[in-house]
């Protein structure tokens, strides 16, 4: 079962759009997943529904919202900027706390910009986390925004002071959130020391597989299971694969036929 919930946000003085997964005699109560989303996705992404629908075979609720600027986001992409995405997941958390109690175990999925948020947040989060799983993480968002996803001349962006972008090419975001992807920079910046699961395809065509290479040198701590022949946006198909894959490394499931998949 799902349903849409308003979570108050009171750094930003506004309601947060998100959902709730759950199974109608499931109590809330030992552990829950928080969904990051992707650039112009958001909390109801048919990605999400199909990992989301997973954890519930296993008792496992889970909640995802939009970002500022996306979908059903009452605030616009003036506001899309890192420490408000932030902002955002911590209102999550506080949502999950009060409602569910402070004992409750909290896992992260994130998906593409929403792995590049969270990993941001992470950055002296003193706060323990039951997993953390990245799919397709967008590591170097500031290449990713201009050689994917604007789709505009950048000296037109930089001029006119706004642009579109996205896959579907339809959120315009402000100048103000490039200079953000610039100052908040995970290859300079991120020092933490989490262990953190990484889901990719050997051919994602929007965060390049050598990004992740790049920054997980010397990180012992990240396990990256790369799977053969995938590009960043998933088919159905391919999203079950990856979530099996997770709740076997997790150790929830004990699914075993992946090798055909992972390289």
């Amino acid at each position: 079962m799902e349903k849409n919930i308003e979570i108050y946000n009171i750094k930003e003085k506004c309601n947060i759009k998100a959902k709730i997964f759950y199974s109608e005699n499931n109590l809330i109560k030992n552990n829950i997943f928080i969904f990051c989303h992707g650039f112009c996705s958001g909390k109801g992404s048919n990605s999400i529904k199909i990992v989301a629908n997973k954890l519930l075979e296993y008792n496992i609720p889970s909640i995802s919202f939009d970002f500022p600027g996306h979908i059903d986001s009452v605030q616009g992409t003036d506001k899309l900027k890192v420490d408000v995405c932030i902002s955002y997941i911590d209102s999550v958390i506080d949502y999950i706390k009060e409602h569910y109690g402070y004992n409750i175990k909290i896992s992260f999925f994130a998906i593409s910009f929403g792995a590049y948020i969270l990993l941001n947040k992470l950055i002296g989060d003193p706060n323990e986390y039951d997993n953390i799983v990245l799919r397709s993480p967008a590591f170097n968002m500031k290449d990713i925004f201009t050689n994917c996803l604007l789709k505009e001349p950048f000296e037109n962006f930089k001029t006119n002071g706004k642009a579109k972008t996205g896959h579907c090419g339809k959120l315009v975001v402000p100048y103000s959130f490039f200079e953000d992807l610039i100052e908040h920079d995970l290859y300079t910046k991120y020092k933490e020391k989490r262990k953190i699961l990484i889901i990719q395809g050997s051919l994602d065509d929007t965060a390049p597989i050598s990004d992740t290479y790049k920054f997980i040198a010397n990180k012992p701590e990240f396990e990256l299971v790369e799977m053969k022949n995938i590009k960043h946006h998933m088919e159905p198909d391919e999203i079950s694969v990856s979530t099996e894959i997770m709740l076997k490394k997790l150790k929830i499931s004990n699914w075993h036929n992946l090798e055909f998949m992972i390289q």
